[in-house]
C-alpha cells in the first residue's frame, strides 16, 4: 500500500506541482495534530462571532500535517491559510484565500512557497498565482504503460523555481463565464544519479527553463468554491511553451475538464467529473500528462495524452462530518488514437471529512483508495474536485 499526503484544495495551484514532481505530495495517514485543530476551531469560532476588527482583518489558519515516503524521507508538510472575509453584499462572491506552504523531509528535500486565490469587483476579475522553490531527491521510472525503469529507478535530484499567475476576466453580458491568460514559468535543474543504477555510466546533469503562456475558457456556476452542493464547473486551457515565453523546449499542452454537482435530498451532493489532457512536441518528463486518479503515485501513468472519468458521493451525517465514496476510471497513451486501445486503470475508495469552521464549508478529510495496481491513504484539505 502506498500512503499519500497531498493537498487537494481547489484554491490551491500545487495540483499541477503533483504532476510535475513525481512524489512531492506522497505521505504517511496522519490526522491534523490535535493541538492544531484545536486552535483552527477556536480561530474560526473567534471569526464567526467576533469583533468588527476580527471580520474586517480575517483569519489565519494553520494546518500541519506529517509526511513519509520512501521517495522524498519523512517529515512535515505545512499549509498556512489565510481566509479572507466576506461583506454581507458578497454573500454570492466565492472565497478568497492566500497562504504559505512549505515541505521538509529529512533526506534534505524540501519546497516553500506562497499562493493566493482572490476574486475581485464583485467576482468580475479572478486573480491566482502561486511562487515557490524547492529541492528533492527523487526517483524516475520512464513514461508509458511499460517504463523503461519501473523495476529499477533511477535516483534523480531535482531543483526547481515556480512561477504560475493567472489572471482571468467575466466575459460581458453573461453571468457565468470568463476568459483570460496564465504564465507558468519553471527554472528547473536535474541530475541523474545513473552511476547507483548502472556502474561506469557517469552521472547525467539536465539544466532546463520551460516557460509558457496561456489562454482560458471557464464556465462557473458553482454554489461554492470550497464544496459545491450545485452547479457546474467548465475549464480549457491552452498552452505555449518555447522560447518567446523564456523557456527551452518548445511544446503544445491542452486540458479541459467538467465538473456537475446534482444535490440528493439535503445532505448528499453527486459530484461527477471527465478530464482530458494532451501535450505535443518537445515535452519535458516532468511536465508531462498524468492521470489525476487516487490510489497510485501521480506520476505513475503519465504519456502525452490522458482521458479520465470520476464519480464520487458526498453524504454529510452530521452538519459538519461527512463522509464520501468514489470510483474512477482513466486511461493514458502516446496520441488521441491510442486511448481507444490503451489499458484502463480504474481505483475506488472512500473518506471522511470533517469541517473545520461553521461559516465556511471548508474541509479536511482521510481518504483510502485501491487502483488496478496498488493503494493508497490521503490526506488532504478540500475535496478532490
Amino acid at each position: 500500500m502506498v500512503i499519500f499526503m497531498r493537498t487537494r484544495l481547489s484554491i490551491l495551484p500545487l495540483i499541477f506541482l503533483g504532476c510535475l514532481i513525481p512524489g512531492l505530495f506522497t505521505g504517511h495517514v496522519a490526522m491534523v495534530h490535535a493541538d492544531a485543530e484545536a486552535e483552527a476551531e477556536e480561530v474560526f469560532e473567534d471569526a464567526r462571532q467576533g469583533t468588527a476588527a476580527g471580520y474586517r482583518k480575517g483569519q489565519w489558519v494553520p494546518v500541519p500535517m506529517p509526511v513519509s515516503n520512501p521517495t522524498v524521507g519523512t517529515g512535515v508538510q505545512a499549509v498556512l491559510m489565510f481566509l479572507h472575509p466576506k461583506n454581507d453584499h458578497q454573500s454570492d462572491v466565492p472565497n478568497t484565500t492566500s497562504g504559505l506552504v512549505g515541505l521538509y523531509t529529512n533526506t534534505g528535500s524540501w519546497f516553500a512557497g506562497a499562493f493566493h486565490d482572490g476574486y475581485l469587483a464583485g467576482d468580475t476579475y479572478r486573480i491566482s498565482g502561486f511562487a515557490g522553490y524547492g529541492e528533492f531527491d527523487l526517483d524516475y521510472y520512464g513514461t508509458g504503460d511499460s517504463p523503461v525503469f519501473e523495476n529499477r529507478s533511477i535516483g534523480y535530484d531535482f531543483q526547481v523555481l515556480v512561477l504560475a499567475p493567472t489572471l482571468l476576466k467575466r466575459i460581458p453580458r453573461t453571468e457565468n463565464w470568463f476568459a483570460g491568460v496564465s504564465y507558468l514559468y519553471l527554472d528547473t535543474r536535474s541530475r541523474f544519479r545513473t552511476s547507483e543504477t548502472i556502474p561506469g555510466i557517469p552521472d547525467a546533469e539536465l539544466e532546463m527553463r520551460t516557460a509558457g503562456l496561456g489562454v482560458i475558457a471557464q464556465y462557473d456556476r458553482r454554489d461554492d468554491n470550497y464544496y459545491p452542493t450545485g452547479g457546474q464547473l467548465f475549464e480549457a486551457k491552452w498552452t505555449n511553451y518555447g522560447a518567446p515565453w523564456g523557456g527551452d523546449n518548445a511544446y503544445n499542452k491542452f486540458r479541459t475538464y467538467l465538473n456537475h454537482y446534482q444535490p440528493i435530498g439535503s445532505r448528499t451532493v453527486l459530484a461527477l467529473r471527465s478530464r482530458f489532457d494532451y501535450s505535443s512536441g518537445d515535452t519535458p518528463f516532468f511536465d508531462l500528462p498524468s492521470l489525476d486518479m487516487r490510489g497510485f503515485a501521480m506520476s505513475r501513468y503519465s504519456d502525452q495524452t490522458t482521458l479520465s472519468v470520476h464519480a464520487e458521493g458526498r453524504y454529510k451525517f452530521l452538519p459538519r462530518w461527512g463522509l464520501i465514496g468514489f470510483a474512477e476510471a482513466g486511461r493514458f497513451a502516446n496520441d488521441v488514437e491510442g486511448l481507444a486501445s490503451g489499458r484502463t486503470i480504474v481505483s475506488t475508495g472512500c473518506g471522511v471529512r470533517w469541517q473545520v469552521t461553521k461559516a465556511k464549508k471548508l474541509n479536511l478529510g482521510i481518504d483510502v483508495a485501491f487502483s488496478s495496481d496498488d493503494s493508497a491513504v490521503y490526506v488532504q484539505i478540500g475535496e478532490s474536485f
